[in-house]
C-alpha cells in the first residue's frame, strides 16, 4: 500500500499538523460515536457497516472533528444515499472516524500513514466494539467507499483471517480504493469473489471511462477488480443491458434511476465504464473522465440485487 496517491487538493494552504490539533477520538459506548445505528437493531437477521467516504476538503484541519456539523452532514449523505443500497435489508450501522483531510494523499506517504493511522484506529475500535456489543452472532456485510476503503484495506491486510469473526462474513464492498496482489500476498486469509453468490469474499473496483485508467489517483498497480454487472473477474464486456439501474440522487433526496445507463469492463486495473451520458459522471477533485464519486450509483440496481443474493447465499448454507 505504498502507492502515494495524486489528487487535485492543497495542503500547502493547511495549517502546520500538531498533536494538539489532533481532534478527539470517537467514543463509541455513546451515541455520539456513530453516524447511523438502526433504531431497531433486530430488524434484520443481517448487519452492515459502512465506513463512509471523504467529507473533509476544505483548508480546515488535517483530521475530521466528528463535531463539525457540516461535515457530519456530509457523511449523512452519504449514508442516504450510496448505503441506500443495502438499507432495506440490513440493520446499518455507521461509526464516525478521524479521517485524512484529501489533501493528506499528496504527503510524503510517511507523513500520510501517520495520518491516516487515527482513522484506522478508530474504524479499528467502531469494529471490535460493534462486534462485542451489537452483532449477537449475526452475519455482517462490510461496505465503505474511498478513504472508507483505503482504511478498511489496511485493516484487512492487517488483521482479516485472525479475528475470528471471519466466518460471519457475507462479503465485503470494498470500493472506490484498490485491493491488490501485493494486499493477498501480504495477506492470503483476503479471498476476491469470483461469482454472484459467493460468501465471505471481497469486491474491489474503481469506475473510469475507458482509457482514462493512469489517471485514476485510486486505480494502485496490481489492482484486483470484480465487475459488478458479472461479478466475476473476466475481462469481456459487459453490456448496459445487464445493468439494472444507474441511480442519480438530487440535492433534495430524490433521485432517478436509468436502466442500462452504463457498460463496464475489467481493463488496466480499472472498470473501464461507457455511459450514455457521461458529462453527469465528472467529479470535483478528480480529472475528467475519473468516474469516482459513481463508483456505486453507476451500478445501485446491481449492487442491490447482488446484496440480497449474497445474503440469501450465506443464510441456505447456514440452514
Amino acid at each position: 500500500m505504498s502507492s502515494v496517491v495524486s489528487v487535485q487538493a492543497d495542503e500547502t494552504k493547511l495549517p502546520p499538523f500538531s498533536k494538539a490539533s489532533v481532534p478527539p477520538a470517537p467514543d463509541y459506548e455513546s451515541a455520539a460515536g456513530w453516524l447511523d445505528r438502526p433504531e431497531d437493531p433486530d430488524r434484520f437477521g443481517v448487519d452492515i457497516i459502512w465506513i463512509y467516504p471523504t467529507v473533509l476538503f476544505d483548508n480546515s484541519a488535517w483530521l475530521m472533528d466528528i463535531t463539525r456539523k457540516d461535515l457530519v452532514a456530509a457523511a449523512a449523505e452519504t449514508v442516504t444515499t450510496e448505503a441506500r443500497i443495502f438499507s432495506g435489508q440490513a440493520n446499518l450501522y455507521a461509526p464516525f472516524y478521524r479521517q485524512m483531510n484529501l489533501a493528506g494523499f499528496n504527503l510524503p506517504e510517511k507523513e500520510r500513514d501517520a495520518l491516516v493511522a487515527y482513522g484506522e484506529n478508530d474504524v479499528s475500535r467502531a469494529l471490535r466494539y460493534y462486534m462485542q456489543h451489537h452483532n449477537k452472532g449475526r452475519p455482517f456485510i462490510l461496505a465503505a467507499h474511498s478513504q472508507g476503503s483505503y482504511v478498511l484495506t489496511q485493516l484487512l491486510v492487517d488483521h482479516w483471517g485472525k479475528l475470528g469473526i471471519e466466518d460471519q462474513l457475507i462479503a465485503g464492498y470494498v470500493v472506490g480504493w484498490s485491493i491488490t496482489e501485493e494486499d493477498l500476498r501480504d495477506n492470503p486469509a483476503i479471498e476476491i469473489c469470483e461469482e454472484a453468490h459467493q460468501t465471505g469474499c471481497f469486491i474491489s473496483y474503481n469506475s473510469v471511462a475507458p482509457g482514462k485508467q493512469k489517471d485514476s489517483p485510486v486505480i494502485l498497480p496490481g489492482a484486483i477488480v470484480v465487475n459488478p454487472l458479472t461479478w466475476t473477474r473476466e475481462d469481456t464486456l459487459a453490456s448496459a443491458e445487464l445493468n439494472r439501474g444507474s441511480t442519480f440522487f438530487n440535492q433534495d433526496d430524490t433521485y432517478q434511476t436509468y436502466p442500462g445507463f452504463a457498460s463496464a469492463q475489467i481493463a488496466d486495473g480499472g472498470l473501464a465504464v461507457v455511459a450514455k451520458d457521461p458529462k453527469r459522471l465528472d467529479v470535483p477533485f478528480f480529472p475528467s473522465g475519473v468516474y469516482h464519486g459513481y463508483d456505486y450509483p453507476l451500478f445501485f440496481e446491481n449492487i442491490m440485487t447482488n446484496a440480497a443474493q449474497r445474503i440469501q447465499a450465506y443464510l441456505a448454507k447456514k440452514k
